[in-house]
């Protein structure tokens, strides 16, 4: 008797992600942390992340991600962003990569089994989340985060063999954008 296994090539991915910039600066370009107002936001963060119905049709997250804190590359907001999500949900935060590496972030987060079906955050520095998005998956060629906004997720959600992108407002702090 000959047995034929048969082995599916579906890859394993996450059912959503949601893309977010770090909260916000402190005046001196020099100081790499969280303002008062970015403290603030991250704490929101948590609380909504976990428990706003709009982000749990797949349970909690189950992988939090930040560019990776080295001498020459000290990105600490995003770190400090994820920080009070990361204690509410008793994960750790993942920095495997630089935040130029976000390709390679992507392709690791796209491929791990344990991610399969779940939802991950990512939170990173602006200037890469448009790029981000399109390793995602998404097509759209005007993607932009500017400079100025840090009150607004990016939900990629996987259907089939393409991922939609939905731009929500955050409505955590007084004057966040209301649209």
């Amino acid at each position: 008797m000959i047995l034929v296994v048969a082995v599916g090539t579906a890859t394993a991915r996450p059912a959503k992600v949601i893309l977010l910039r770090h909260g916000e600066k402190v005046p001196d370009e020099m100081d790499e942390n969280l303002s008062e107002r970015g403290q603030m936001r991250a704490e929101a963060l948590a609380s909504c992340l976990t428990t706003n119905s709009s982000f749990l049709s797949n349970g909690l997250p189950v992988a939090l991600f930040a560019p990776k804190i080295t001498r020459h590359d000290n990105v600490r907001r995003p770190y400090e962003t994820l920080k009070p999500l990361a204690r509410s949900l008793k994960l750790a935060i993942q920095m495997p990569c630089d935040r130029k590496d976000y390709r390679g972030l992507v392709s690791s987060i796209m491929k791990d089994p344990a991610y399969d079906g779940k939802t991950v955050v990512v939170c990173w520095v602006h200037d890469y989340l448009p790029a981000m998005a399109r390793e995602f998956g998404i097509k759209s060629k005007s993607l932009t985060w500017k400079g100025s906004v840090y009150d607004r997720f990016w939900v990629i959600t996987f259907h089939r063999d393409h991922a939609k992108l939905t731009s929500l407002p955050q409505h955590l702090l007084p004057e966040d954008s209301a649209d």
